[in-house]
């Protein structure tokens, strides 16, 4: 049987994102337990940049994967092929970078001689290994792939209706074994359903408003997070680094929506914006 274009992206981008999933567990395991006094990885710099990098592998990872879900399926979102490929790229790209990260924190304060700093070595090369084979798999899927322009006016309502289809898929396939009113209603969710209630919060209308109130979220979300290390020492160093992550993920999320959100269709274009504004008459 042959494999058409779609099945092949969506089969390299699960490798793909099996890869980032990997990744984040090797770095969260290699912060703790045994690996905690010999691991050189888990101070800063080379900290701060596995942090960011885990965030853009989980969650760009699995908007990817949606994307080619719905594009093996449906053959309206063949015009989400480009950004398929810049997905999967973008993941790797995040990977790459704290591996090499990694390795110059090993060459320049080398692992100890002990079994856990010989896992911790064996690891880094395994993972170095598994991303090199994903990114030589993503290259050859994609060398024959004609892909149209990616789209310049996609929001995050656009990328909500993406991800939805990770719940449509598995429901529709169930179908006969589920309540077909529950199967009806999955099929009909969208966006636009979700904010009915809270138009100022649409993201199809308000996509910068959206991306600054999800900053805001995640920040006091990872606040809430550091509480599981226990209590701060004063409600003074509470509030202030409360106040570190709320703003850091407020700015990271706003800078990352600017640079990163046409690249992946997040947001409308600057330029298609710019060329859709009317020109002024001439007074010559």
């Amino acid at each position: 049987m042959r494999t058409t274009a779609p099945q092949r992206m969506l089969r390299v981008t699960t490798w793909v994102t099996l890869t980032g999933v990997l990744f984040c567990l090797f770095f969260q395991m290699s912060k703790g337990g045994p690996f905690r006094d010999v691991n050189p990885l888990a101070a800063d710099p080379y900290d701060a940049v596995g942090s960011f990098a885990i965030q853009v592998a989980l969650l760009v990872g699995l908007l990817t994967f949606a994307r080619a879900l719905r594009l093996r399926a449906e053959a309206a979102q063949v015009a989400k092929t480009c950004l398929v490929l810049r997905g999967n790229a973008l993941v790797l790209g995040a990977i790459w970078v704290t591996l090499v990260a990694d390795a110059i924190a090993v060459c320049l304060d080398p692992l100890p001689p002990s079994p856990w700093g010989s896992l911790l070595r064996v690891e880094l090369v395994w993972m170095s290994a598994l991303t090199l084979a994903s990114s030589l798999a993503l290259a050859l899927a994609f060398r024959r792939v004609q892909s149209p322009p990616a789209p310049r006016d996609l929001t995050p309502a656009d990328a909500l209706d993406d991800l939805w289809a990770l719940v449509r898929a598995p429901v529709t396939r169930g179908a006969a074994v589920l309540p077909p009113a529950w199967v009806a209603w999955v099929q009909h969710f969208d966006s636009n359903r979700l904010f009915a209630r809270f138009p100022w919060l649409n993201p199809r209308l308000h996509p910068w408003r959206f991306a600054a109130a999800l900053g805001l979220l995640v920040g006091m979300g990872l606040a809430l997070a550091q509480l599981q290390e226990g209590l701060p020492p004063s409600l003074q160093v509470g509030l202030l680094v409360t106040g570190i992550f709320v703003s850091g993920e407020f700015v990271a999320m706003l800078a990352a929506f600017a640079l990163l959100g046409g690249f992946l269709g997040l947001r409308p274009s600057f330029y298609r914006h710019v060329r859709s504004q009317p020109q002024a008459p001439d007074e010559t």
